[in-house]
Parts: structure tokens; sequence; C-alpha cells
């Protein structure tokens, strides 16, 4: 495998920068590949990013002086541009498992996506990570940390291999529990994805990463949702079967209500957004994968300025708010 043999080459000496996706999934693969540059003696810059990824982060990179960029959990072939300029200045590898927009080993990137051989699968990078990094180093003692991004990229239909291996050690309450606070924590930001990495890093069981910071946001978020998914009830938007809803919180908790709506209401399309200054972001979720949401939403931005995309059953979507009234008549015309 081309992604094993580009780590196995690493040295040492090398200047290695490590840019992963902010959620669990991104967090919990971003600290099981520094396991193993730990052990090889490279200690990487880390940078977290949201998709698609922020304006600065070019320079953040640029000003590393990297030879080697690993990008996690991030869909890299729907950024070519980013990825033309990075491999000008180091060797380029991408592990991702989104929908496959273009594969972007022909132009002198490693690019591993389990997708090429298999379009419909779904397997987290965190699940991706173990059984890559598995081949070279020990990673048993690690299994908790893919259980728990397997766990909080919600869909482990194609990952119940490692995470049987998993639960014969672990409580498997332990890893549901630990996503949400991990998701709780970048919600309040009482800690940066970075600093939720090094955590991870520096303890040797799961139960051991519940500290104060992750019980106090843990339970800040949990009494924000509860009073949101009440005013949902209320006032969200019904048409047909897509479900519209505004939220206002002081947190970001978009994700989460998305999640949990779509479990509430599994025929529905469920769209939560919010605007910020004069961008409106879309959390999406489509349970019972009736529409696709990372197609239903590349389709509803069509001829807008907006990005979008996802997985079947999760996606998300980032336009100027002006043009918010044309996507959502464009999202009820798709889903009906």
């Amino acid at each position: 495998m081309k992604a094993n043999d580009f780590l196995k080459n690493i040295k040492p000496n090398d200047g290695v920068i490590v840019v992963f996706h902010n959620d669990v999934d991104g967090i919990c693969s971003c600290a099981l590949l520094n396991k193993y540059l730990y052990s090889i003696g490279v200690k990487p810059y880390i940078i977290s990013q949201p998709m698609p990824p922020d304006k600065n982060l070019l320079r953040r990179i640029q000003s590393g002086v990297p030879n080697k960029i690993i990008f996690l959990d991030l869909a890299m072939d729907q950024q070519l541009a980013v990825v033309g300029k990075v491999k000008g200045i180091a060797d380029v590898l991408i592990i991702d498992h989104h929908f496959v927009t273009k594969n972007v080993n022909a132009q002198g990137v490693t690019h591993y996506n389990p997708r090429f051989d298999n379009p419909k699968i779904y397997q987290s990078a965190s699940y991706l990570m173990y059984r890559i990094l598995s081949k070279t180093i020990d990673l048993t003692d690690s299994l908790w940390i893919a259980a728990i991004g397997i766990t909080g990229d919600y869909d482990t239909s194609y990952s119940t291999d490692l995470l049987k291996e998993a639960e014969k050690k672990y409580d498997v309450k332990l890893f549901s529990k630990i996503a949400a606070m991990i998701e709780s924590v970048r919600a309040t930001k009482a800690m940066t994805c970075e600093q939720i990495v090094n955590l991870i890093l520096s303890v040797k069981e799961p139960g051991q990463v519940l500290t104060g910071e992750f019980v106090d946001s843990y339970q800040k978020i949990e009494n924000e949702i509860a009073s949101t998914m009440q005013d949902i009830e209320k006032n969200a938007e019904r048409i047909g079967s897509l479900l519209f809803y505004n939220i206002k919180s002081q947190y970001n908790i978009r994700s989460t209500i998305a999640t949990l709506l779509s479990e509430r209401y599994k025929d529905k399309f469920i769209v939560i957004y919010e605007k910020i200054g004069n961008k409106i972001n879309a959390a999406c979720r489509d349970q019972g994968r009736k529409w696709n949401c990372d197609r239903t939403l590349k389709a509803a931005i069509r001829g807008l300025k907006a990005s979008a995309g996802g997985h079947e059953a999760a996606g998300g979507a980032t336009l100027e708010a002006k043009d918010w009234d044309t996507f959502r008549e464009n999202l009820i015309r798709i889903v009906g």
C-alpha cells in the first residue's frame, strides 16, 4: 500500500505537518498517527481544519517549512488548488474516506481512500489510520482511540471488526460518551483540537480522558442541547420531507443537533443552519439515506458561491447569507 510506504519512509529529521479535520474522527486519527510518528522520533506540527479549509492554511503550512505533509479526514481532492501549491514544497499524503471527486495519485500525490475500490464503503479515518499503521507497529494499546473516532463518526457499519475487538477490552459505553465529550469541548472552546489530541496522547486508558474540562463542557452542552431540542419542536419549519431550523446558540452545536434530530425523524432531511457574519453554515442529515446528503447538497449549491459535501447520511454547506433563499428553494425542489 502506497500510504504505508509513505509513512515508513518518513525519517527522524523530516519536517512533518499533519493537517486533520476538526471533528472527533479527525482528532482520533491524528492521535493515532502521532503515536506512530513519535515512535520513529518525529514530533509533527499539527493543524486542525474545517472542511473546506481556512484561507490561511497555506500560510500556516509554509511557516512550518515541511518536507512531508499529511492530510487526514479531509477531502483534499476537492481542494486541488491547495494540493497543487503544497506539493510544490513537500511530499503529500492524503488519507480520506469522503466521496471521491478526483484521484490525485497521478499528480505526484499519495492519495488513499477505500472508495477507490468500493464507492459505497464507509470507513472512518480513525479506522483507516489504525489498519494502516498496524502493518508497521503494534497499536493494540491504542485501539480505544480508534474506537472513539469510529463511534464519533456516526456510521460504524463497515468498522464493526475493530469495534468488536475494542469491546472485549473496554466498556463500549465509554466510546460514545468520550466522543460526545470531545464534541462538547470543541463547542465550548474549552480546548483546541490540537490540545485534545495531546491530551489523548498523554493517557493510557480511555477513562483518563475524562478531565475537568471534558466533564464541565459536557454538562454545559447537554443543557444547551435540551433547551434547543425543546425549541425545535415548537419553531422548526417543516416542509414536506424537509425540516429546517435556524439555530441561535453561543455554542457550535449544529452538527450535534442535526444528528439527534435525524435519529428522531428518520424520514426527514434535516437542515440546521446558522448565520455567522455574512455566511450561513448548515449541518444536514439523512438518517434514512433516501436522498444522499453529499449529492443533495452539491446539487442545491450549484451556481452559488458556496461549498458543500459529506457522506450519504451526513453533510454540510457554507454559503453567502444572501443566497439562503435560493439554497432553501433548491432543497425543497430536490428533496420535496
